[in-house]
């Protein structure tokens, strides 16, 4: 269990401590300094420490080193931030160079500080590099799709799926095929249609257990795609390969994920070998005020 003593001396007593914890782990009685009342609901967010002006906050779970001081010089602007959301786009061409393992280094730095659920922080990942596995990924990805979509094909086959899947995901797989049909033919012609030849695959994956997996995942490797793009490094969300590993354990053994985890979120990235000059406006999205 978690310790957290407030320096009676240093302690202001604004109240921001308390105001900020999620979990009302504190009360504050008038003129006095935060008690700890419910020390057994905290799960270590760290919001009391970083909200505190003072310092007078000590909590076990982030010993000396992991609380850092905001610069506050460096945090982009409101234009700064949306020029950079804009211009991300995904990036599905690549030169052969590799990612240093520094630059990857940075985008791990990025998904460390996205947010999980109940602060769990219970997403992991494997960053592949090897060229075998970069090869054979692919090659997996295509067979399981072809065999998906020569089910979907097969009346009899396709009866059985309404037996485990609703309606509307059998028809959304029926939507694909003319896409799984173009990767086959891709695929066939030499080329490589599911990672189009990014030299590097991260992948984010959870035990099924834990609350909201498949957001963390995604928060956090949006995340690194932000920081590849400020970089000057290309990426795109693996939704295929996403899509083959949660029907099939062939990936997820062969890259040695734990068998009670599931892959929830791919990157792919590269050095990107086009440069996009502009940004392009997306649909007006629908929303109702209430």
């Amino acid at each position: 269990m978690v310790a957290i003593v407030f320096d009676a001396e240093k302690c202001i007593r604004c109240g921001a401590c308390v105001a900020a914890c999620p979990a009302r782990v504190f009360v504050q009685g008038k003129d006095a300094a935060p008690d700890v009342v419910r020390k057994a609901l905290c799960i270590a967010c760290g919001h009391c420490v970083a909200v505190c002006p003072v310092d007078a906050v000590q909590h076990s779970a982030f010993p000396e080193g992991m609380v850092v001081p905001l610069d506050s010089n460096l945090a982009p602007s409101e234009e700064q931030t949306l020029a950079l959301l804009r211009s991300r786009r995904s990036v599905r061409v690549f030169q052969d160079k590799p990612v240093s393992r520094e630059e990857l280094e940075k985008l791990l730095a990025a998904v460390r500080v996205a947010p999980t659920g109940h602060n769990l922080q219970d997403v992991q990942f494997i960053v592949v590099q090897d060229k075998e596995l970069l090869a054979e990924i692919p090659k997996v990805v295509v067979k399981y799709f072809l065999g998906v979509a020569k089910q979907i094909r097969n009346p009899l086959m396709r009866s059985l799926y309404r037996l485990v899947l609703t309606k509307s995901a059998i028809d959304g797989i029926a939507q694909m095929l003319p896409d799984f049909d173009a990767i086959k033919q891709r695929y066939d012609e030499g080329q490589d249609p599911i990672l189009r030849g990014a030299n590097c695959l991260i992948l984010a994956h959870s035990t099924r257990t834990v609350n909201f997996p498949e957001t963390n995942a995604a928060l956090a490797l949006h995340n690194a795609a932000l920081m590849a793009h400020s970089m000057n490094i290309g990426s795109f969300f693996a939704g295929y390969v996403v899509g083959a590993c949660k029907r099939n354990r062939k990936i997820p053994d062969l890259l040695g994920i734990p068998s009670d985890h599931d892959v929830y979120a791919g990157l792919a990235v590269g050095h990107p070998d086009v440069t996009y000059q502009k940004w392009i406006q997306r649909r007006t999205p629908e929303v109702v005020w209430r």
